[in-house]
């Protein structure tokens, strides 16, 4: 059956010691990473005593997962590398290619695996990986933070075409904020400002009540002005709207961010670009198992006097320097500096030009 697919005895074995080094290199990532994250966590631990069930059930099972996607392209790039490099110590690759197998052909299997995990990971990192990290965030929530966020600085909400309003900050606990702004446009022309010192929520009105606010309304070429200590308004948002609780992007699937930044960039929310990146990493990371199996092929093809310590003292640094360059990226992605989606295609696809260069000189 499986040579009727174009898939051999060769083929068949790289695929299955391709996905076993993987898995084998996360579960062992995995456990040095919890290791390390009870160490960082025991004195919470120790002070708040969650119950072992809690800890194992609500926490730890949901982070493994969370890490496992976060380095998902560290593990395939060092566990091709590793595989790949054992071959070529072995002259196992020398035998295949002097087989009469071309070196594009020898990478079929390594891409017919990195696509079995691409297929895994882009449901992971789209569906199954939020709801992971959800859980996880609950947990630290509960558990681990000494106070909880109850107040959001900075807030600018465009209500519509028309109408924008900012706040240097609002109180989650007494919907209450302060040093409000109201501005209404009309044809491009601001017609209308008003500012009150502190608006607050009246629960029983469901409406706004301004403190000590001026109006200003500009029309016919000249200015009114308003002012009193108390009144009432309908700005058409609730608290919860101005207050982001606990929304968590990396929590969200992608429909619900995909709803979020819609309704975010309709409010000219200036963190947008945030959300945007993480969106937009979540398809590139799974693309990149292509590229970084390629380049871990073309890297340790070679046999080496060193053996399999030179190569992967090679991908550690090709890791670390890929790392570096999605964190400056990202940042660039996240500020705008860099249109998002254009910030997170650049590492992948400066390493798909290296891999590129290193398969032309890898020896065939």
């Amino acid at each position: 059956m499986w040579e009727k697919i174009g898939i051999g005895i060769i083929d068949r074995y790289i695929i299955k010691k391709y996905l076993q080094t993987f898995f084998y290199s996360v579960l062992l990532f995995t456990f040095i990473a919890i290791f390390i994250d009870v160490s960082e966590k025991m004195d919470d631990f120790i002070k708040r005593k969650p119950p072992l069930s809690v800890l194992i059930f609500d926490y730890y099972i949901w982070f493994i997962p969370y890490f496992m996607g976060m380095f998902s392209s560290v593990f395939i790039f060092l566990s091709t590398l590793f595989f790949n490099s054992k071959l070529a110590q072995n002259t196992e690759i020398i035998a295949i290619l002097n087989s009469g197998l071309s070196y594009r052909r020898f990478l079929k299997p390594y891409l017919i695996g990195a696509t079995l995990l691409f297929v895994l990971f882009m449901y992971l990192n789209t569906q199954f990986l939020p709801l992971c990290d959800k859980y996880r965030l609950d947990f630290e929530e509960n558990w681990i933070r000494e106070t909880k966020q109850t107040q959001n600085n900075n807030i600018f909400n465009m209500l519509n075409d028309s109408n924008l309003i900012h706040m240097e900050s609002f109180n989650y606990i007494d919907s209450s904020g302060y040093n409000f702004n109201l501005e209404s446009f009309a044809n491009g022309k601001l017609i209308e400002r008003t500012y009150a010192s502190r608006v607050i929520w009246n629960k029983q009105k469901q409406c706004w009540t301004l403190e000590g606010y001026t109006q200003r309304i500009f029309t016919n070429n000249r200015e009114y002005i308003l002012k009193g200590q108390r009144k009432d308004t309908i700005i058409g948002l609730k608290p919860d709207e101005f207050f982001e609780k606990t929304k968590v992007v990396s929590s969200m699937t992608n429909p619900e961010l995909n709803s979020y930044i819609r309704k975010e960039t309709d409010k000219g929310n200036p963190k947008v670009n945030i959300f945007k990146v993480e969106l937009y990493k979540r398809t590139v990371i799974p693309i990149a198992f292509f590229i970084l199996t390629i380049l871990a092929v073309a890297v340790s093809s070679g046999k080496s006097r060193g053996g399999v310590g030179v190569h992967l003292g090679i991908g550690i640094a090709l890791t670390f320097t890929y790392l570096l360059l999605i964190q400056i990226f990202n940042t660039a992605g996240n500020t705008g500096v860099i249109t998002p989606w254009i910030a997170v295609w650049i590492p992948p696809i400066l390493f798909f030009l290296i891999a590129l260069y290193l398969l032309k000189k890898a020896p065939k």
